[in-house]
């Protein structure tokens, strides 16, 4: 057998074989095109029928508004709160739903069409196969120069008749497949009749997209998109759909689930399969017997089984989804090309790939379908009180309203507010704090019950876990408030589940790529037509058109969608392997823009504990205010005051568990410090002791209240007198004590302490009268109880720094990333660490605003020495908001004076647009409530910035769900309210996410890139060939799609980031100036080497130009075997790997790249392995990539070209010489040291930050 192919013969030309069919009238031929006419006709003939149904009994969508839960709904209240605000945490509620729901019903025809269409979907892969059968039947299999290239063509005889069927049939299945995929889950819906819902056996629900664009001064162009989007598609019609099926109840109730939620269709009107309990505490205290066996069996058949109805969708759905897309069928039409057109090993490598990545993609996409069920399935039974008696039943068969006996070790299947008894639980699942939280019965009062907000500790929430039910034997009883997925884990999965879209700049450039790449596509298309005809050879007008269609799926490839993720896969890992979790890879990549980071103060920037200082009492002067006395420290020896002593010992909301001190670490340790103990009584009333048996009752307890920010307690001592004591922020109590109680000093002192990083609570005190009963002390309101207060002492604590949170600070200032601090504590405390940590720099003068007497004023936290005399004297008075921004914002911009706000202010300012002009200048958010949180984390973003927070979960629950990037702090190993966690609780854990967020992005552009100029290089390669009318060989195509693309295209996402952040941010745009500077720059560089290399060529004396004229472009493998092959191969392959080296530079943001081992060594494999292959003498090897060191036009050469041309008058011709090949081999390595000086000097380097300082983009400016 020799070098090429030598048979088969086709069947025209061998009398032993029978041409299957030789005419259209072959009843093959016949069966297909009326199969064709049967499709269009029973297709058009049911929407002709559907149409006419549709005008005669019009049907419209019904439309429903989706709210929020009430119970979600936070409390807003401009009070400030303190971190006492302890164990409440609280959720945004997402945005109301609209959706609109059309019933739809089955019909046999409608659904024999539908089938109709499904074979018609197999029966293009059928014809492809015949086709290719026919293509490639007895075909040779020799060496890499012979690998089934062609065959005998025996059911259509020849190739021309074949290649026209080829022809009609992928463009049919293109229209086909294409039409398919962009209205995929749609086309059963166009085979079924609408109908009222009454009457409909699925629905067709519509709801309007939930997006946020992130695309900060934006291009023309895209502003233009986006108009024409909105043309075609108004923005209110822009949403998303599910066809879900319409299910029925064993009663006869009828509902359909979207999105996880129950919706019932009653006729042809909707509601949401909600039942609220009660809107007010007291609501919940009517029904003590619980519900009868035929209300539950009722409320069962309204909400459904107690149970997030989300499980793992099948192997089948999950394939056809997977390979039904666009990408893919896009992969599929443009490979079957190459299998056509004799690439028959290629196109089965790049299918391999293919199948191999999609086999990943799907076993990963399971794998997380399979972690969520198992995270929404809770496996349990509870014992629920019905018809009056109790008993044990599956708890997914609760319902809204039953009674339940809470016990411990108990998952928890629902939300349950508490009515009898206390818990305590681990809610470290649902928050990421791990601090075990105590749970009090609701009160039977007429305030309003919001579970994520004022109710929150009273409520037992979903997936959270009850560590102690009561105690000494206490029976604790609480009601079902929500099921399913309206509880609080429900709603927390459904934004993981269905979360809002974030549109990237690049996402919304990409569509812009895609199109120039189309035009640049169109016109290479043309050119290619043009330069075929002018090379002369022979060839039939399929096999131009597809050597045109080679380029356009080289130019389009359908890897660029993937190379814009394909750095945070990496990422994941590497996090991972650092103790940081993530949900939401994406969000790496958005990390990497970050410009403003949130902190919380305590537990985050600071220790998680506190330690106890002491107190600073007061002692009382006749006829005076109280004066301070000396600062007591913490040992119990000390303490003298016993007023003091005994409200250290009471004042707190503690209980055990295990013998473990269970609440607020502020509490205990603040407990710790008088050295006593506690228990409980069987009436849940707590008694602390003495070493010395002295004891103390407290009967009632006032948890901390978040508007209030006190906690009170009334105490009764061994005489039966009563005390009150109450406890909270020293502003709050300062406003609850009667002013002669107050010493004249006492906010500074207060706020000399702060300042000194103390964190300062206040005590007050109250006796009752004697005569007040146990029943009068039980009746009193909270704020009788909370009123007229002696105050006694402030109760320090030391509010330290984390060892690693000065060091993280600095790193971001450094690289170029504003940290604000968001604190439920004073201002003062907040301003010390903002100074400890380098946040705010020590010469800076810090403005704190705060409401005083209902006036918001601005003053000195503290007396900074300042250089800057006229500051330090305006300063020495309050200022107001007017001036402010009138005389002060240009200090405010340089960063000599830097704001702090209260949560007061805060909601004041919001009235106005001042709190819209300051926001950039403020650097604490102090005694702010988690709502406010989360309303700076939704403003900053509102300005078109990228933001991140961190915090310990709890308090901070709403600012990491509103932040484009929150890291969660928690020993969880993923917590659902944060796309990041880090399991370690180390705040450096902050500066890895950004590192790896600016390297994902980094990677990803530099894939898209290398992706980019594949198709600009061998786009240009394939005109030329076409030109000269030759086509590079087997090997080289191998060498190309099946080493350096996927080779060093993988390689490229090893890369790691840079060991620290640096001044700059990678770029997020498609079209922006680096990008594009990048690419067109590299691939000019290289057009310019390359007509070098080709002038090189012509001009010497040794070069004969091929003989097109005389090869038939069908037989390509013949193509090879001349000089302009070689020249343009190896010039262009060089230059290409060089560019996947080249866009690997760290540019600050991922480490060197000689230390990617893997892309070093591919790339030095390749440029010494073509380069012994250039510069060789004619070898064996070399003769595998048709090097012309080998002599092609030579007596009795193989070529069948050459030996036309020779036996056409021509002369044998040299190979190429040593000296041509050197040259050739010089002019490459000069091409690639000019990628490497382009992209490191002008694209990377000085060039471009000299032009960047000089133009620099349009964004908000802040002091850093």
């Amino acid at each position: 057998m020799g070098r090429y192919p030598s048979g088969p013969k086709s069947c025209v030309s061998d009398p032993s074989c029978d041409v299957l069919i030789t005419k259209v009238t072959h009843p093959a031929v016949v069966t297909v095109f009326c199969y064709w006419g049967f499709v269009l006709l029973v297709c058009c003939s049911f929407q002709i029928l559907k149409l006419w149904l549709i005008r005669k009994n019009p049907v419209k969508p019904v439309f429903l508004r989706e709210e929020a839960p009430k119970s979600s709904r936070p409390a807003t209240g401009s009070e400030g709160a303190s971190r006492f605000q302890g164990q409440e945490f609280l959720l945004e509620p997402e945005e109301a739903k609209e959706l609109l729901v059309t019933g739809y019903t089955w019909s046999y025809f409608g659904e024999f069409c539908y089938c109709v269409c499904c074979l018609t979907s197999l029966h293009w892969l059928a014809l492809y196969v015949v086709i290719l059968f026919d293509t490639y039947n007895k075909c040779d299999i020799g060496g890499i120069d012979n690998l089934c290239f062609f065959g005998n063509y025996f059911i259509f005889g020849t190739y021309e008749l074949n290649a026209k069927v080829f022809f009609t049939v992928w463009w049919l299945s293109v229209v086909w497949y294409t039409t398919w995929v962009l209205f995929k889950g749609r086309v059963h819906n166009w085979f079924r009749l609408p109908c009222p819902l009454s009457q409909a056996t699925v629905a067709f629900v519509w709801a309007r997209d939930r997006e946020e664009i992130l695309s900060a001064n934006a291009f023309a162009l895209v502003y233009i998109i986006r108009r024409f989007k909105n043309i075609i598609m108004p923005p209110d019609a822009q949403g998303h759909f599910e066809i879900v099926d319409i299910l029925e109840t064993a009663s006869g109730k009828r509902y359909f689930l979207f999105e996880g939620l129950r919706v019932l269709v009653d006729g042809s009107q909707i509601s949401h399969a909600r039942i609220q309990v009660g809107a007010l505490l007291s609501d919940f205290h009517q029904s003590p017997t619980g519900l009868s066996a035929e209300d539950s069996s009722n409320r069962l058949e309204h909400v459904g089984l107690n149970k997030i109805p989300f499980e793992p969708e099948p192997l089948f759905q999950s394939i056809c989804d997977e390979l039904f897309t666009f990408f893919h069928v896009y992969q599929l039409i443009m490979y079957i090309l190459q299998y056509w057109n004799s690439y028959l090993f290629v196109a089965a490598l790049m299918t391999c790939i293919v199948l191999l990545s999609s086999s990943i993609t799907i076993y990963t996409r399971r794998r997380s379908q399979y972690t969520i069920a198992e995270i929404t399935k809770i496996k349990t039974d509870a014992e629920v009180l019905r018809g009056g008696s109790w008993t044990t039943v599956d708890a997914s068969l609760l319902v809204p309203g039953d009674m339940v006996r809470v016990k411990s070790n108990w998952l928890l299947p629902c939300d349950f507010l508490i009515l009898q008894g206390s818990c305590i639980t681990d809610e470290s699942a649902l928050t990421g704090e791990a601090m075990p939280v105590q749970k009090y019965a609701a009160p039977n009062v007429s305030l309003s019950y919001q579970s994520q907000g004022n109710g929150a500790r009273h409520t037992l929430f979903s997936g959270t876990t009850v560590l102690q039910a009561g105690s000494s034997g206490e029976e604790v009883r609480a009601i079902v408030a929500e099921t399913g997925m309206n509880t609080s884990k429900g709603q927390i999965l459904s934004s993981i589940l269905y979360p809002q879209k974030m549109i990237f700049k690049y996402d919304e450039e990409l569509p812009i790529v895609a199109f120039f790449l189309v035009l640049y596509g169109i016109v290479c298309f043309a050119i290619s037509i043009v330069f075929q005809n002018h090379a002369g050879a022979q060839s039939y007008w399929v096999t131009k058109w597809i050597y045109c269609m080679a380029i356009v799926s080289q130019i389009m490839s359908p890897l660029l969608p993937v190379a814009l993720e394909v750095g945070q896969l990496h990422s994941v890992d590497r996090l991972k392997s650092r103790g940081i979790f993530c949900l939401n890879p994406k969000r790496i990549a958005i990390a990497g823009k970050i410009r403003v980071f949130c902190f919380d103060k305590t537990g985050t920037l600071t220790k998680e504990g506190l330690d106890f200082v002491g107190v600073h009492c007061v002692s009382k002067v006749e006829n005076e205010n109280s004066v301070f006395e000396p600062v007591v420290l913490h040992e119990k020896r000390d303490i003298e005051n016993t007023t003091v002593l005994h409200g250290l010992a009471t004042c707190h909301a503690l209980s055990k568990f295990e013998g473990i001190f269970v609440g607020n670490q502020v509490e205990v340790n603040m407990f710790k410090s008088v050295g006593w103990d506690f228990y409980e009584l069987d009436d849940r009333s707590v008694v602390v002791r003495s070493d010395d048996g002295k004891e103390l009752k407290v009967v009632r307890r006032n948890e901390f209240d978040h508007a209030r920010a006190t906690m009170s307690v009334i105490v009764q001592d061994e005489r039966d007198e009563f005390h009150i004591y109450c406890k909270g922020s020293f502003e709050r109590i300062q406003e609850l004590s009667k002013a002669g109680t107050l010493p004249l000093d006492y906010i500074s002192t207060a706020q000399a302490h702060a300042l000194e990083g103390c964190y300062v609570l206040s005590l007050g005190y109250r006796k009752l009268s004697p005569s007040v009963s146990p029943k009068d002390v039980l009746a009193l309101s909270r704020e009788e109880v909370e009123k007229e207060l002696d105050f006694i002492a402030l109760v320090l604590f030391r509010n330290e720094l984390k060892p690693g949170s000065k060091e993280t600070i600095r790193a971001l200032k450094e690289g170029e990333i504003r940290p604000i601090m968001l604190t439920g504590d004073n201002a003062q405390c907040g301003h010390y660490i903002a100074k400890q940590s380098g946040m705010v720099s020590s010469h800076v003068q810090v403005l704190v605003g705060d409401v005083v007497k209902e006036r918001l004023v601005w003053s000195p936290v503290k007396a900074e020495s300042s250089t800057h005399r006229s500051f330090s004297e305006v300063l020495a008075r309050p200022l107001s908001t007017e001036e402010i921004l009138a005389q002060h914002i240009k200090g405010l911009e340089g960063g000599i004076i830097e704001l702090a706000v209260t949560g007061k202010a805060f909601n004041l300012l919001r009235t106005s647009e001042a709190m819209d002009r300051l926001l950039l200048h403020t650097r604490i958010f102090a005694r702010f409530t988690p709502s406010d949180k989360a309303r700076v984390a939704t403003m900053l973003r509102d300005r078109g910035l990228i933001i991140g927070m961190c915090g310990d979960g709890g308090n901070d629950c709403g600012a990491l769900r509103a932040a484009h990037a929150g890291i969660a702090l928690s020993e969880a190993e993923a917590s659902v309210v944060s796309p990041f966690t880090s399991k370690d609780k180390s705040i450096e854990s902050v500066v890895d996410l950004l590192r790896e967020g600016r390297a994902a992005l980094h990677t990803s552009f530099a894939c898209y890139k290398f992706l980019i100029i594949y198709g600009l290089m061998f786009s240009i390669l394939k005109l030329c060939a076409y030109w000269y009318g030759i086509i590079p060989c087997q090997m080289d195509y191998f060498f190309i799609d099946g080493v350096a693309v996927l080779t060093l295209g993988y390689a490229m996402t090893l890369s790691y980031p840079e060991a620290k952040l640096g001044k700059d941010r990678p770029t997020s745009s498609l079209l922006g100036a680096e990008n594009v500077a990048s690419v067109l720059g590299i691939w000019i560089i290289n057009l310019c080497f390359l007509i070098a290399a080709v002038v090189m060529m012509a001009n010497d004396p040794n070069y004969v130009k091929w003989p097109a004229s005389f090869s038939h472009e069908a037989s390509w493998w013949t193509l090879s075997d001349n000089w302009e092959s070689t020249v343009l191969f190896f010039t262009m392959y060089f230059q290409f790997i060089t560019s996947a080296f080249v866009f690997t530079f760290g540019s600050g943001f991922r480490k060197n790249v000689f230390n990617n081992h893997l892309l070093i060594g591919s790339y030095a494999g390749l440029v010494i392995l073509f380069s012994f292959l250039l510069l060789l003498p004619h070898s064996s090897l070399t003769s595998l990539w048709h090097v012309a060191s080998e002599q092609f036009n030579r007596l009795g050469t193989d070529s069948p070209v050459w030996i036309l041309y020779q036996k056409a008058g021509g002369n044998p011709s040299p190979a190429m010489p040593l000296r041509f090949r050197r040259n050739l081999w010089l002019i490459i390595i000069a091409s690639m040291i000019g990628n490497c000086l382009w992209q490191k000097l002008c694209v990377d380097g000085f060039i471009a930050k000299t032009i960047a300082k000089n133009h620099p983009s349009k964004r908000p400016t802040f002091h850093l």
